[in-house]
Order: structure tokens, then sequence, then C-alpha cells
């Protein structure tokens, strides 16, 4: 008996010339690993938001619409001109009034400017919250521009 006739099994295995003797075991998951994460990605690039971003825009929208969402004075003055029958003394009244109106107004419209800007610039890469706050603040401050606006009519027919 010679000795090259006696192989092993694993030499058997490790002599075959099929892929898999080829490359080893564990590089098969580092093959697939990019296609995995392409999938998990939806296709995206994983870019770090800028300072004038998508992103950004949706934040500062957000903050925006906290003073005039937290503020009472706007409900109260619907409240006040929509279901009572109360009506302004003076034209000094009236000023004070609009001031307040013309803030939550100026507070809102700034909110949806913002927020549309936000949604304007978003593209694919941008993140799929700041969509959802910027549409959110847009409904939003959009609904306090129209309170603004209703309870400033209402108001000043009431003088």
């Amino acid at each position: 008996m010679s000795t090259s006739e006696n192989t092993t099994p694993a030499d058997d295995a490790a002599s075959d010339d099929t892929p898999a003797a080829a490359a080893p075991a564990d590089d098969a998951p580092e093959a697939n690993a990019p296609a995995a994460d392409a999938f998990l990605d939806a296709g995206r690039a994983a870019t770090a938001p800028g300072v004038l971003s998508a992103e950004t825009f949706a934040l500062a929208s957000l903050l925006l619409l906290a003073p005039a969402a937290t503020g009472q004075r706007l409900f109260e003055l619907f409240g006040r001109f929509a279901f009572t029958d109360v009506t302004l003394e003076t034209e000094g009244h009236l000023a004070s009034v609009n001031a307040d109106l013309l803030a939550y107004g100026g507070l809102g419209v700034l909110t949806v400017l913002t927020a549309s800007l936000s949604l304007f610039l978003g593209r694919a890469t941008t993140r799929p919250w700041a969509r959802w706050l910027s549409s959110a603040t847009v409904l939003a401050g959009g609904l306090f521009v129209v309170l603004a606006i209703v309870t400033y009519v209402i108001a000043a027919g009431r003088i």
C-alpha cells in the first residue's frame, strides 16, 4: 500500500473543488451582510442630518408650536367672544385683544411655514419621524391660525 492512497475523509473534502470547500464557512454571513443591511434600511444610505435639514426644521416647528399649544389665552378669547355676548368697551381693549391674536396667529403661521419647509426639504433619506412631526405641526399650526382669524373677526364685530 502506498501512502498516497491512504487518505482520510477530511483530506478528501479539502481537495474537492466544490464552491463550499473553496470558501470558508464563516465568510458566508459577511457576503450576505450588505444585502441584509440594504433590506433593513429600505435602500437608504444613512446620512447625518445637517443644520438645515428636514429634521431640524421639523423640531423647530414643534418648538414654535409649543407656546400656542400650551397657552390658554387664544382659547379663552375664542370662548369669550364666540359663546357670550360680551362687547369691547374701548378701542384700547380691542388693541390688547388684537395683540394677543396677532401673537398666536403669527406663531401659527411661522409653525406652518417651518413645517412646510421641512416637508419640502425631505428626501428619501429623511427619517420618518420628521415627516410625521412636520405633517402634524402643519395641521395643528393651521388650526391655530384659523382659530385666531375667526376670533379676530368675531371680536372686531363686537365694538
